[in-house]
Order: C-alpha cells, then structure tokens, then sequence
C-alpha cells in the first residue's frame, strides 16, 4: 500500500485557512466602511458629500466578496487533476481519496451549497477530472488577482477622500 504525501493535505489547509481570511476581511471591511460612513454622518453630524465614498466602499467590498468566492470555487488539490504531469495526477487523486470526506465534501459545499451532493462521492477518477475540468473553464484564480490589483488602489483613494473631508 503507497502511503499518502502530506505536503497535498498542508497545502489544502493552507488554502482553506486563506479562503477564510478572505471572507474575514471581506466582512470587517464591507460591514467596517457602513458603520464609519454613518457613525460619521450621524455620529458626528459631519456633512461632506466625500463620506460617501466610505458607503461606496463598503458596498463594493460586499460586491467583491463574491469574487473570493469564485477563486476558491475549487480547491487546488482538484486542479492537480488536470495538470500534464501523470505523477501529479496521481498524487492528488491518491490524497483525494486519503481525506475523501474532507476534501470531497468542501468541494460539494464550494458548488452545491446545501444541495444534494453524493453524486460527487461515487465519481472515478475520470469523471472528477471532468467534472474539475467543466468548472474550471473560466480561470477564476486569475481574474481575482487582476480584480484585486484594481481593488487595493480603490480602497487606499477612498479612504484618502475620507481622511482628506474629515481635515476640511
């Protein structure tokens, strides 16, 4: 019997860790700008039309939420599956199926939410290959850091609006 790398499952960890902290920050930030943005107007009776750029913010963070959950859509270690090399075909397949429960099942809840997910279960090799392939057509991984080049200089010139109408 071949005994199983580790190195795969860290990685998923790792991945999954991330994928966590994504959605965290994503939270703090959407929900942190809505409460800036009125505890300023409110609490504080300041009126520049600039405060809204934080309210915009926050809607954007929220809107960009769902970008963190189509990178993470598929876990990498399904995306061994697809990669040229048979060895590391194989190495994914054999860890998939080392922590089947685990990997399989975040990859059900990832697509199929609370839907019925067992056919996912029973799939061989072959048809999770295809499976991985057909949501993989769009590279999402991508996309999301392209998405965030753009987002990390949007954040930093809102915040610059605010911080700049809170000293007028």
């Amino acid at each position: 019997m071949k005994t199983v790398s580790s190195q795969p499952y860290v990685e998923f960890l790792k991945e999954k860790k991330t994928n966590r902290r994504f959605e965290l920050a994503g939270l703090y930030i959407g929900y942190g700008a809505y409460v800036i943005s009125l505890g300023i107007v409110f609490g504080f009776k300041k009126e520049n039309p600039l405060f809204s750029a934080m309210f915009f913010l926050g809607l954007f963070t929220r809107v960009a939420s769902l970008m963190i959950g189509r990178v993470f859509l598929i876990p990498k270690i399904f995306l061994g599956l697809l990669s040229s090399e048979v060895s590391e075909k194989e190495e994914a397949w054999e860890t998939i199926q080392a922590h089947k429960d685990e990997m399989i099942g975040r990859l059900a809840r990832n697509i199929y939410g609370w839907n019925d997910a067992s056919e996912l279960y029973s799939m061989s090799k072959e048809e999770l290959t295809e499976f991985v392939r057909e949501k993989t057509k769009i590279d999402w991984r991508k996309i999301g850091k392209i998405f965030l080049m753009f987002y990390i200089p949007i954040a930093l010139f809102v915040s610059y609006l605010t911080i700049y109408a809170w000293f007028q």
